[in-house]
């Protein structure tokens, strides 16, 4: 009995030990982060996918056609057409740093923006044109535009310029449109002359930040004292035109006169059978034939 016992346990498949490692600390190890600079090297290393043209255009097309049924769009051409008899007359215009179409995160809300500011653009330029019954030459100047971008500005009739030709055509005739920039963007625009009509970042802006010291952004202080001041139309609750103005150059007199007088009904000419000529002592006498 005692070996068929013995036999009979040794046949049992014996069960296996295991052994628990009990952890010192409460916390565990977290796994280790990639340098910052090895993820960024990693994305420059990726191609560039960028939009197509025709992607571009229908992006536009579609916040041109919800914006343009806002008040703003209808305020900023309102302006416009009430001014236009007393500012200076626009010949050519250009526009500055709108930004992308196509930003590398694909950022609505960074695309929405340089999407409405075209048109902004484009609406003031088109009221002009209108008014004016001729083209408004376009010229565009922006360090991120993407090869479509250009294109795609191309594609609408208008010019793309490499710094500092946008800032080099500026005269006494220009439109220059040119939101939220940096002063040295704004100096480098005024340096040469100040345009006819300006809209961006307004003096009062500037110097209620108190950081200009006296006789700074001069510039920027004698278009404000030489250029009547509008609020330009805001964007709803969006920032696209926030703390933006309209500067207009006044026409000179000599132009005011001249259109009032090209607007001046003519007097009736009198038919000679009725006009009588007066003599040196006052008598009035018909006419000699």
């Amino acid at each position: 009995m005692t070996s068929a016992a013995t036999t009979e346990t040794k046949s049992e498949p014996a069960q296996e030990e295991w052994t628990f490692v009990k952890s010192k600390s409460r916390f565990r190890r977290k796994p280790p982060k990639v340098p910052a600079k090895a993820l960024e090297a990693a994305r420059n290393n990726e191609p560039r996918i960028f939009k197509s043209v025709d992607e571009i255009t229908t992006e536009y097309e579609g916040f041109k056609a919800r914006w343009r049924d806002t008040t703003c769009h209808e305020r900023i051409k309102d302006l416009v057409q009430k001014n236009v008899g007393e500012g200076r007359r626009v010949k050519k215009a250009v526009c500055l740093g709108v930004g992308t179409f196509d930003p590398e995160d694909g950022g609505w809300d960074a695309k929405r923006r340089s999407y409405i500011q075209l048109d902004g653009f484009l609406t003031v330029v088109e009221a002009l044109s209108a008014i004016y019954n001729e083209t408004i030459p376009c010229s565009f100047q922006e360090p991120r535009f993407t090869p479509n971008d250009t294109k795609f500005l191309e594609k609408l009739g208008h010019e793309v310029v490499e710094s500092p030709a946008a800032f080099e055509a500026v005269d006494e005739d220009t439109l220059v449109f040119a939101i939220h920039m940096y002063r040295p963007i704004y100096e480098a625009t005024l340096e040469k002359a100040l345009p006819a009509m300006f809209v961006g970042t307004g003096w009062d802006v500037w110097d209620g930040a108190g950081t200009l010291k006296d006789g700074e952004f001069k510039c920027m202080s004698d278009m404000h004292n030489s250029h009547k001041q509008f609020a330009f139309p805001q964007d709803g609750t969006y920032t696209s035109f926030s703390s933006t103005c309209l500067y207009w150059r006044p026409k000179p007199e000599s132009s005011v006169e001249e259109d009032g007088a090209s607007e001046a009904p003519e007097k009736p000419k009198e038919k000679g059978g009725n006009k009588k000529e007066t003599t040196v002592d006052g008598e009035e006498t018909e006419p000699s034939s």
